[in-house]
């Protein structure tokens, strides 16, 4: 009783002084993020580095050796710090991705694979994958032959682990953090020299990638900016807007052009010109190529629920809070829970009926017996015996986005699971290339001379038209544009 009489007497400013003492650390963290941050991916070790929020000068000088026409100067303001990946996502940490979620990239899914090193340059063949993309890899190398789709369900997967959000930089963030305050054709300096010590390039880097954080990293201590591997950015590619500008993304593709996605760094295919700090580049989000890979950015903060609201606290004097006039709490709990019962029935109705009415509906412009039945991340995909080992190329809507890709189809009586990674809607056979009829109608068993489509020629096409899809029937022969 003495203690606390004697706790009763602190002067107001001692007692003051105290709160704040044992507020200020915490008042201190949350205004200032830690400097990096580590993430578990169960095996390997993802870190990121803090970029704080700024201004700087994107683009480049007229007179700058080796400039772009689309490399105009534009003063940029970003009004958000964010971390961004120390190094390039690498072998080992993607490869702990497909681990956990059982992904395949475009180039594995694809009937052509993907455009590896053959010893001269870059060819496409089958076998070409983020596994084997023509030269010796080890964890520690970037991944590559990753398309701008396989770079996003990487940051959605590392999201629904960790609880941050994820993405690709933009371009706008990855020049601020490539620049690291300098102003100079590369972070080490104006002269191809500086290139050297800090990216691998056609002139240093032999017939292949590197392992990542060999050479000298940027005032902000991120390594691989320059060199190794292209990074996917998240902007669509087109000219800067003129003036200046506060968290620029393009997110649309210009009219009249190609639609393109960014890609930042140069390569180690690439000469020394293509490692400034300002130099753009470009290609379809489908390319996949054995030079293209990406590194990731991150919220400060990561998400969490939102705190209950503390109850009002009582008028002072009183004994307790004056009861409604209303309805009393339990009361206004049960019928607002009622109402929450009833309407989860009703959904759940509503989810039923429509299961059941786009339950195996059929595919528009597919040949007969070809159905779709949307489930979790991906569709059942049902076909006849006779489209055995047929290649599929479908589109589908998968969180707003369009998403091309092709699958072998191989029959089974359950039928066959096609992982689109989200819930899938409006899911298309744009062209099915049958093996069965690629050696001509005589070869095929006549159970499936009989079932093929009449105007076939090798395989079904929607609406009679060529698929645009990434990969078709025959060699697919677009994507290493500058190749």
């Amino acid at each position: 009783m003495q203690l606390r009489s004697r706790s009763r007497d602190l002067p107001p400013a001692f007692a003051l002084a105290a709160a704040v003492a044992l507020l200020a650390p915490a008042a201190a963290q949350a205004a200032d993020p830690a400097p990096a941050l580590a993430i578990d991916l169960g095996g390997a070790q993802l870190d990121l580095v803090l970029v704080k929020e700024g201004r700087f000068r994107q683009g480049s000088p007229p007179a700058e050796a080796g400039r772009g026409d689309d490399e105009a100067l534009r003063e940029v303001t970003l009004s958000r710090g964010f971390y961004l990946g120390k190094f390039p996502v690498t072998v080992g940490q993607f490869k702990r991705f497909v681990e956990q979620t059982g992904y395949r990239t475009e180039a594995e899914v694809g009937a052509s694979g993907g455009f590896g090193f053959d010893g001269k340059g870059l060819s496409q063949r089958k076998e070409f994958t983020w596994r084997a993309p023509g030269f010796p890899q080890t964890d520690q190398h970037p991944v590559t032959l990753v398309t701008f789709n396989d770079a996003g369900e990487f940051t959605r997967w590392l999201t629904q682990r960790t609880g941050r959000a994820f993405d690709l930089p933009t371009e706008a963030q990855w020049e601020y953090a490539h620049r690291a305050g300098t102003q100079t054709r590369f972070y080490a300096g104006n002269d191809d020299a500086a290139a050297a010590a800090i990216g691998w390039f056609k002139g240093n880097a032999g017939s292949g990638t590197r392992p990542v954080g060999q050479k000298q990293p940027n005032a902000l201590g991120l390594h691989d900016m320059s060199g190794n591997v292209y990074e996917w950015c998240r902007d669509w590619y087109g000219p800067y807007a003129p003036g200046p500008a506060v968290d620029p993304e393009q997110t649309s593709a210009p009219g009249g052009d190609k639609p393109r996605r960014v890609l930042r760094g140069g390569s180690w295919l690439k000469d020394a010109r293509h490692l400034r700090a300002a130099a753009r580049y470009r290609n379809d989000p489908g390319s996949r190529n054995a030079d293209n890979g990406f590194r990731v950015v991150a919220a400060l903060e990561a998400s969490a629920p939102a705190a209950a609201a503390p109850s009002p606290a009582a008028p002072a004097g009183s004994a307790r809070a004056p009861r409604s006039s209303s309805w009393s709490t339990a009361a206004t709990v049960a019928f607002v829970g009622g109402g929450l019962v009833l309407a989860s029935a009703v959904i759940g109705l509503i989810g039923v009926l429509v299961h059941r009415a786009t339950r195996r509906r059929p595919m528009p412009g597919a040949p007969p017996g070809v159905t779709f039945q949307p489930q979790g991340d991906g569709f059942w995909l049902h076909a006849p015996p006779h489209l055995h080992r047929s290649v599929l190329h479908y589109r589908c809507f998968v969180k707003s986005a369009m998403r091309r890709a092709s699958v072998p189809i191989e029959p089974s009586p359950r039928g066959q699971f096609v992982y689109t990674g989200g819930v899938p809607s409006a899911v298309e056979a744009e062209q099915i290339g049958a093996a069965a009829w690629a050696a001509g109608p005589s070869a095929a068993p006549p159970a499936a001379r009989a079932a093929a489509p009449r105007a076939a020629r090798g395989g079904h096409r929607s609406r009679e038209r060529i698929s645009s899809a990434p990969d078709v029937a025959t060699p697919f022969r677009g994507y290493p544009s500058a190749y």
